[in-house]
């Protein structure tokens, strides 16, 4: 396992989208690399220029000092001045307070004055496993969601029929467009054919048959590899978003705090 220390200013990942505490750039079991770059050029600025495990959280707008600006709150990054129209996640953002970063080892602690304390910690938990854990403590409020992105490449294989996702319940949701190339199963989500380049999937809701939420736990497999992902808060929803070199499940957990309130998870992760 290969992590990024944060840095501000030269790091791997310089984006304004996702937390920017312990970046992976590869995890390598068995042989495999279970994440490495899937994207075909790389710029530390691009949005998703991450690889791995890869958390964002949801933007709290704080009104800027006039009509034509606007700051966002952006956990694991800091605040970032907006503008004038509203906040997209795909555009690049100037950061007007980063906060403070501590490192200790694997445990990654972002101070932003006023507002939060939030700490992300990685661990290894036995010879094929690994825990994220993660503590949200609120100065002032904070409402929103964070989801895991889960960039996982499985080795240089692509996206097809041996790309397996599985659910321990039935799974539905609402496809983007009507695709001949995947599919809800009775236990999970299966390719019909490869993804080609250029080409992609897309499902935002997908839950447990017949209920609103659903367990944090899902696997990932191609061929005799695979990984299991397992968390100890129930999530609202979870996203597919698939192209050719990855198919990624977004399990997505709600955050409402108080000042004074923090809100903790963890998220285990099994090699296979």
């Amino acid at each position: 396992m290969k992590l990024e220390l944060h840095h501000p200013l030269d790091g791997y990942y310089q984006g304004t989208r996702f937390d920017r505490s312990g970046v992976f750039r590869s995890l390598v079991f068995n042989g495999v690399e279970f994440c490495g770059e899937w994207f075909e050029k790389y710029s530390p600025t691009m949005h998703d220029a991450v690889l791995g495990p890869a958390e964002e959280f949801s933007p709290s707008v704080i009104p800027g000092p006039d009509r034509e600006s606007h700051i966002v709150l952006k956990p694991g990054v800091g605040l970032l001045d907006i503008g004038p129209e509203p906040y997209d996640r795909f555009k690049l953002y100037r950061i007007v307070d980063p906060g403070t970063w501590e490192v200790d080892g694997m445990r990654f602690r972002h101070r932003l004055e006023g507002f939060y304390t939030y700490t992300k910690e990685i661990s290894v938990t036995s010879g094929n496993s690994f825990r994220i854990s993660h503590c949200y403590e609120a100065i002032a409020p904070y409402s929103g969601e964070v989801y895991n992105h889960n960039f996982f490449t499985l080795g240089k294989f692509e996206t097809g029929p041996s790309r397996l996702i599985d659910f321990p319940f039935r799974p539905e949701g609402t496809w983007r467009a009507q695709y001949d190339s995947v599919a809800f199963t009775p236990g999970g989500i299966r390719f019909a054919r490869k993804l080609r380049e250029g080409e992609s999937v897309y499902t935002g809701n997908i839950h447990e048959a017949g209920k609103t939420g659903m367990p944090y736990d899902m696997v990932i497999s191609e061929g005799n590899i695979g990984i299991h992902i397992k968390g100890d808060v129930p999530v609202t929803k979870t996203v597919l978003w698939a192209n050719h070199r990855i198919a990624c499940l977004e399990p997505y957990n709600r955050i409402e705090l108080a000042p004074g309130e923090s809100f903790s998870w963890t998220i285990e992760y099994t090699l296979i």
